[in-house]
């Protein structure tokens, strides 16, 4: 925290009241949560069975440091990056990505898993965190976990929001939901941000992402809590997913969320298509609602509208079954006492057999399973650098012009170029690339755009490419042998 910050969380942090969130329990009237009111005291924790055995929520600097420690400890493992785009206070948002042999490129499937896109759901960095450290420790000793960690390359981004998870946190701004925009293209200050006046500033980056942005579902006035921002992907923390998803293949991924006891895919508004592939998608996200004893489905359906999401980008763009968790529920606020962390990874307490981390293994595993995505078998010489790449047009929905009545606007159309690059290993036979189908699913129809990868191989000459279509569930022959 630098000076500035210092001297703001001084003079804020007077006039709030209690430190008790810090250690883990909220304050008297409860932590603002959907239906919340006083709840009662909960003593402080000692130990908790956690990998880690904290007892405690993490602050900003600590989940940052622990990130770098955690790449330290388990150097073949993890690989600790920085996203491209730094925030509008100039944080960086951190991304470990873990599996065997971690530095070896490789075609493994990849599973994205992110938490705290909304500043107040402080244990949607807890979760994913613990579940790190519990991939990383039982590595080698749990056949589950070696058999996903070699099958599979997982990335997590604990921290989407790190600028308003430091104002929630700190208790300056403890009901934060939004980032720390306070007014449309211009930079604000920390103090800015801090200012009591610009409480409800801010946007809601669960509603900024391209695919069907300014729908239903999101605020169209900057003061509304679900504001959608200025444009698609105007804020630099979507900007950050939106670039990490179109350079993986990402064929699973999931959001992190409170506290609503819900599993969610898309479509996440009834302004969408039912799905293509429905049947697969939703059988994965029943199985989820199995592990976590929740309501399972389409937002619509279980939930409410809400465009611009994550499932809605990742599905859209290249067919990713992506969903949300709506962890740690009960109207006890979207940052419970930390007991109800403990509960909610483990299932026990407060959840009984509502495994947080059963789901994020299931999820894991379906990462791998090949029946999910395509497969790629390509014929390429050792130390080749491939590249999958396709343009494609992304589409908002029309756009709401107003929160008080029902006026449209046109789509905003978004050219977006998808392209993912990996080396040929060493060894005998066919490199198998695990990705996403060519085609994708349509926003207007429950159908799919024929499209196809370009596949492209490099070794010290020209480039050579090829284009592929390969189905979901289905496997490609790709024979770049002639490529120098």
């Amino acid at each position: 925290m630098t000076i500035a910050r210092a001297r703001w969380s001084t003079i804020l942090l007077a006039t709030l009241s209690t430190a008790l969130v810090a250690q883990g329990t909220p304050p008297a009237g409860g932590t603002g949560g959907r239906g919340g009111g006083a709840q009662p005291a909960t003593p402080a924790m000692t130990s908790s069975p956690l990998p880690t055995g904290r007892v405690t929520y993490r602050t900003l600097t600590e989940a940052n440091l622990e990130m770098e420690r955690i790449e330290a400890a388990y150097p073949t493992k993890v690989k600790r990056f920085a996203l491209p785009h730094k925030t509008s206070l100039g944080s960086t948002v951190w991304a470990l990505e873990i599996t065997h042999d971690v530095k070896t490129p490789s075609g493994k499937p990849v599973f994205v898993m992110t938490g705290l896109h909304h500043s107040r759901e402080w244990p949607t960095v807890e979760l994913p965190l613990e579940f790190i450290h519990d991939l990383l420790k039982n590595d080698g000793t749990d056949p589950r976990i070696t058999a996903a960690l070699e099958k599979v390359r997982f990335i997590a981004v604990p921290i989407v929001n790190p600028d308003g998870f430091d104002l929630s946190r700190t208790l300056i701004n403890e009901q934060k939901r939004k980032n720390c925009r306070v007014q449309d293209g211009k930079e604000p200050t920390y103090a800015e941000c801090a200012n009591p006046l610009n409480a409800g500033a801010g946007v809601d980056l669960n509603r900024n992402y391209g695919a069907f942005w300014g729908g239903i579902g999101a605020n169209a006035a900057p003061n509304g809590q679900s504001y959608r921002g200025a444009a698609p992907f105007s804020e630099p923390e979507i900007q950050n997913m939106r670039d990490l998803f179109a350079s993986h293949q990402v064929v699973v991924a999931l959001s992190n969320h409170t506290p609503d006891a819900k599993v969610l895919r898309a479509p996440s508004t009834t302004d969408e298509p039912t799905p293509f592939d429905v049947a697969q998608y939703d059988s994965v996200a029943q199985l989820l609602g199995k592990d976590l004893k929740w309501d399972a489905g389409p937002w619509p359906k279980v939930y409410y509208n809400a465009s611009g999401t994550m499932e809605e980008q990742a599905y859209y763009t290249a067919g990713t079954f992506a969903f949300t968790f709506e962890n740690t529920p009960g109207q006890r606020g979207f940052h419970p006492a930390y007991s109800f962390v403990v509960d909610q990874y483990f299932g026990t307490g407060a959840y009984p057999g509502s495994s947080s981390r059963a789901g994020y293994m299931r999820l894991l595993e379906a990462a791998a399973d090949p029946a999910l995505h395509s497969v790629l078998e390509i014929k390429a010489p050792a130390g080749a650098t491939l590249t999958l790449s396709k343009k494609i047009v992304l589409e908002s929905a029309p756009v709401l012009l107003s929160d008080r009545d029902s006026t449209r606007g046109p789509i905003v159309k978004q050219p977006m170029e998808l392209t993912s690059t990996t080396v040929v290993p060493k060894g005998n036979g066919p490199f198998l690339w695990h990705v996403n189908p060519s085609s994708r699913p349509s926003q207007h129809g429950q159908e799919l755009i024929a499209e196809q990868w370009t596949v492209s191989c490099k070794l010290k000459g020209k480039p050579i490419s090829v284009a592929v279509t390969v189905a979901r569930g289905a496997k490609a022959k790709v024979d770049l042998g002639k490529c120098q």
